[in-house]
């Protein structure tokens, strides 16, 4: 096992065809492990090899540049220039020409709900890359101020050849791709393994995975979806699932948040972009899976400040997603609910599979 501690500031599942294994060549393949830690969190690869492939030089530095063009937290990222000034121009082939046009189609697709613009209230409420405090006194005033800068739509762009100009019309306008950057990233790693012809593996980064092919053994990788409880730990699982070529993220309001200790009052750390207020629903946790962990990784997050009816509804008019909810119903009771596909990925009996 290797084991890495990597100081990115932004800590870190696309369908390809799975480049299937004979039983023969199977039992070439050695399991290898990659563990880390980054930004609070961990980092977790495993992958099967015959050719002794060492990815953690190039992974490194992929991680590197990715933090350096989509991170808040570093002040002279592209992201951060951007948002201190009013336009930027950016390579087509970047890490933030890729989050901006994932998150504009999920944007689009989610009504809104998914808003990067959100940036300006993540602040406010102490969530952002400024020094974290809790709001003691809400200035509902402020709160509506800067919900005139959450417009998404008002960023412009236009590409000329392997360039994008990006202009804002809004002055105070920010940009936050924290909701779809760390399952981007999860992508970015399992491009760069398949590029080495790795075509079994298993990416983590925070909870995020992106699963392709099988382990050594020859069954599908498999995941849980955590009790969605602050008080429990990670090994409490609420639902096991195996991963067919998937990705999935979970996004919750159970981890992330600041507690006023004089009224108890708990801020979860999901912005409904609407309201301008920290979300309070009934959904305790929103799993979603997809071909690419950074649109997962979008959706989990608008569900989370929609609610469950509302993302119950959207879930089947998306046909390229499918999720699992847990929510709380009207007498406080934990209730699961997931869409028809994720049926086949817990009915663990059906066909073998082993945790990673």
């Amino acid at each position: 096992m290797k084991t890495i501690f990597l100081s990115f500031v932004l800590p870190v599942f696309l369908l390809f065809s799975c480049v299937g294994n004979s039983k023969k060549e199977q039992s070439k393949l050695k399991k290898e492990n990659i563990k880390g830690e980054t930004m609070g969190t961990t980092f977790s690869v495993s992958y099967l090899d015959s050719n002794d492939i060492d990815p953690l030089p190039e992974m490194e530095q992929l991680l590197l540049e990715f933090n350096k063009s989509v991170s808040t937290y570093i002040s002279d990222s592209e992201i951060s220039r951007f948002n201190q000034g009013d336009s930027l121009w950016i390579s087509t082939e970047g890490h933030f020409y890729r989050n901006f046009m994932l998150a504009k189609d999920v944007y689009e697709k989610s009504d809104a709900w998914f808003n990067p613009a959100v940036m300006p209230l993540v602040n406010y409420w102490g969530f952002g890359y400024t020094p974290k405090k809790i709001v003691e006194v809400v200035d509902s005033l402020k709160v509506n101020e800067l919900k005139k800068l959450i417009q998404f739509d008002s960023v412009k762009h236009r590409k000329s050849g392997k360039q994008c100009f990006l202009h804002k019309k809004i002055n105070g306008l920010e940009l936050d791709f924290s909701a779809i950057a760390k399952g981007d990233a999860v992508d970015e790693v399992g491009r760069l393994l398949e590029s080495k012809g790795i075509f079994n593996y298993f990416v983590e980064i925070g909870g995020e995975v992106r699963a392709r092919g099988k382990t050594v053994s020859g069954y599908y990788w498999r995941t849980g979806i955590r009790v969605p409880d602050e008080s429990s730990n990670n090994n409490q699982i609420q639902l096991a699932l195996k991963l067919k070529d998937l990705s999935v993220a979970t996004s919750g309001n159970y981890e992330n948040f600041f507690e006023d200790k004089s009224t108890g009052i708990k801020y979860a750390h999901t912005i409904n972009p609407h309201t301008g207020y920290p979300e309070k629903n009934t959904l305790l946790s929103a799993s979603v899976f997809a071909k690419d962990c950074a649109t997962a990784d979008a959706f989990a997050t608008a569900f989370m400040a929609m609610g469950f009816e509302k993302s119950w509804e959207m879930v089947h008019h998306i046909a390229y997603i499918d999720a699992c909810f847990i929510y709380s119903d009207d007498l406080g009771n934990v209730k699961v609910k997931y869409s028809e596909k994720i049926s086949e990925l817990i009915n663990l009996k059906s066909e073998k599979s082993e945790i990673n």
